[in-house]
């Protein structure tokens, strides 16, 4: 006897019948019965009752009892052919690929751009997800929802002036999917932020997921890095510049004055970031800056007095910009130069208050 796909077939040890929607092997078929429900059913315990479509010679299966084993021969090829497995997920994958990515919102102007915040399922299974940053010991929730397969969505976005905030970002991911599927363990992942690394444009290079440049961190892997390629050229300008700075003597911040209520922050590239060798002059002043604003944004919320930002004298470009950058933002704001006896000719004293 013959069966394929679509046949109308009566069960020879239970009561009821129903429709052959598949094959899962040489033995099974998939029926699915009149109350709807879908099952696996020996072919030996089938018998036809007619044939709802005619699917032609390729679905069809012929078997013959031997020895009381069943043989399914199929018409098309000389071996069983399982149908709509996939779609069941029964052959569903057991791996799945995450991506978190961060996409500046003005492409013309990276370094200085707001970021979007994008979570990616580039997987066969749908997730639920939950997305948060870690403030002060404590959990900030950025975001959290269910996650369809094979897509990305947004979920939320980092004012350029509010980077610093960030220390590190916690990913706790659930997987699941309709149907059969293979069980994986959740993830549960911490990413560290580090935000001085993203005021450099150079972090952020084409992908697969965006017309637009982005970084992208596998969450179950390492980062995937578009940072230009050194040339020797730079290697050896480091290795110059890092032996300059050996031979100078470290700068030392003057104490902070508790009693006149001064907060002082250093503005020195060396105490910001740990490498700073191989980045330009435009690309350190932007560390630079993200930094005195952030800092004077704080100090403006804590009440604090006065602030004094101690950036060298070098080539009086960083003082400039502060100066700029209070004249334009904080009008209200006095500025001066701070203590020459404290600080030199290199730092600027703001009065808050």
């Amino acid at each position: 006897m013959t069966f394929k796909k679509g046949d109308r077939v009566k069960f020879l040890n239970d009561i009821g019948q129903g429709e052959i929607i598949g094959f899962k092997d040489s033995k099974l078929a998939i029926v699915i019965n009149d109350d709807g429900f879908e099952m696996p059913v020996l072919i030996s315990e089938l018998l036809k009752v007619d044939s709802k479509y005619n699917m032609g010679d390729s679905n069809k299966v012929e078997i013959n009892h031997e020895d009381d084993d069943v043989i399914v021969k199929s018409k098309k090829e000389e071996k069983p052919e399982p149908e709509n497995l996939a779609s069941d997920g029964l052959l569903a994958d057991r791996k799945a690929d995450l991506f978190f990515a961060i996409v500046p919102k003005n492409q013309k102007d990276i370094a200085n751009s707001d970021l979007n915040l994008f979570l990616i399922n580039d997987s066969n299974f749908r997730i639920l997800y939950s997305v948060s940053n870690k403030e002060n010991e404590l959990q900030s929730l950025l975001a959290y929802g269910n996650l369809e397969d094979n897509t990305k969505t947004i979920i939320g976005e980092i004012k350029r002036d509010e980077l610093a905030k960030y220390e590190e970002i916690t990913f706790q991911i659930i997987f699941f999917s309709k149907g059969n599927y293979y069980s994986l363990p959740p993830l549960n992942k911490i990413w560290q932020v580090k935000p001085s690394r993203f005021f450099k444009a150079t972090i952020f290079g084409q992908n697969d997921f965006f017309n637009e440049q982005a970084f992208i961190y596998e969450l179950s892997k390492d980062e995937i890095d578009f940072s230009k390629q050194i040339s020797k050229e730079s290697i050896e300008k480091a290795k110059k510049e890092k032996e300059i700075n050996q031979t100078k003597k470290p700068f030392q911040s003057p104490k902070k004055d508790d009693n006149q209520g001064i907060e002082e922050v250093d503005l020195h590239i060396e105490v910001l970031i740990e490498s700073y060798q191989n980045l330009s002059n435009s690309e350190i002043v932007e560390i630079q800056m993200a930094r005195f604003t952030t800092a004077l944004e704080g100090g403006i919320l804590a009440g604090t007095r006065k602030m004094v930002f101690i950036h060298g004298v070098g080539n009086g470009k960083l003082k400039q910009e502060i100066r700029k950058t209070i004249e334009r933002k904080y009008p209200k704001l006095r500025y001066q130069d701070a203590s020459f006896k404290e600080y030199g000719y290199g730092a600027t004293m703001v009065i808050l208050k």
